[in-house]
């Protein structure tokens, strides 16, 4: 579009083009305003997100009950990973997890609520996720990466803290970032029509907001918590360990294991999310009360608990 054609010789079938400098220079402006306009849209407009409520120190929030469609976007993502990941086969791993979530949940007082846990089949992923509408998914590499039942709580009453704490909830945007987008959508889809004569033209609404959640990992499995959210998270988790008499230690000895040992961080790689083992250690040993380094992990007497017990009419365990 930015050549023109000046002369074509018939008999030897060649063409000859030559580009017009001033078109380029002009083109390149607008591609470049258009890009402009784009990150600013989509950097910008974190702060005009909807805020989650700030959590006082000291308490695990409350979920009185679930909207009514929550359930069902959970839902939706579970069939999802069921196209490519396998239900974890073996009955035995599957009872020992239930069991610590059973622990944490009736330690977090949220055993009301529904609660939807699903064990996949595959010892390469290690990772645990929770999403909105509370559907936990944990990847059997996770359990192969962990020592002991501390260490699976702690990685486990940290997803659950990121529930009760509304941080899995879809991002929102106000009445004013919606107007944002609508206005940057327009100008950068014409902007980018003009520079390319028409050949690129971006039509519909809502593209440059799934761009934003996506580029800043904010969709539901790949989200990305803040460092503020993270702390908030491994605040709550220890209290609902130590409601549910695990060792919050555990969560340090976790970290500093995978921040050692080079294979394990490559496998945690998803675990790890926006925050390196570093990072995560030292957010932990800032919360964690003066105590010995070295606490041996707290076995529940009770570990036998029935999966009967716990896979009552509110919940839906695999």
């Amino acid at each position: 579009m930015l050549f023109y054609l000046i002369g074509r010789n018939h008999e030897n079938f060649k063409e000859s083009y030559v580009l017009q400098p001033k078109t380029l220079a002009e083109a390149t402006r607008r591609i470049a305003f258009a890009v402009f306009i784009s990150a600013w849209a989509l950097f910008s407009v974190n702060a005009c997100t909807v805020k989650a409520r700030t959590i006082e120190p000291g308490t695990i929030p409350k979920i009185d009950a679930l909207a009514p469609g929550e359930s069902a976007f959970g839902q939706q993502l579970y069939e999802d990973l069921c196209d490519d990941y396998q239900l974890e086969s073996n009955p035995k791993r599957l009872d020992g997890l239930v069991t610590i979530f059973d622990h944490l949940i009736q330690a977090a007082e949220a055993d009301h609520l529904p609660w939807h846990l699903y064990l996949f089949d595959d010892p390469e992923t290690v990772d645990v996720r929770a999403v909105h509408g509370n559907y936990i998914f944990v990847w059997s590499g996770f359990l192969d990466a962990t020592e002991n039942d501390d260490e699976i709580a702690a990685l486990m009453s940290c997803e659950i803290a990121h529930v009760l704490a509304r941080h899995t909830y879809p991002v929102q945007f106000t009445p004013w970032t919606d107007i944002f987008f609508d206005v940057a959508e327009m100008t950068t889809s014409l902007a980018l029509m003009q520079a390319t004569q028409g050949v690129v033209n971006i039509s519909g609404r809502g593209w440059m907001k799934w761009a934003y959640v996506e580029l800043a990992d904010l969709d539901a499995l790949d989200r990305e918590y803040s460092a503020e959210e993270e702390r908030e998270a491994a605040m709550i988790a220890m209290l609902i360990m130590e409601r549910a008499k695990y060792s919050p230690e555990a969560m340090l000895t976790f970290w500093q294991r995978v921040q050692q040992d080079d294979a394990l961080h490559k496998r945690a790689k998803p675990l790890k999310r926006d925050l390196s083992p570093l990072e995560r250690t030292q957010i932990i040993e800032e919360l964690l009360p003066d105590a010995p380094p070295q606490t041996e992990p707290h076995i529940p007497e009770n570990i036998q608990t029935s999966r009967l017990n716990f896979n009552s009419k509110k919940h839906n365990i695999q």
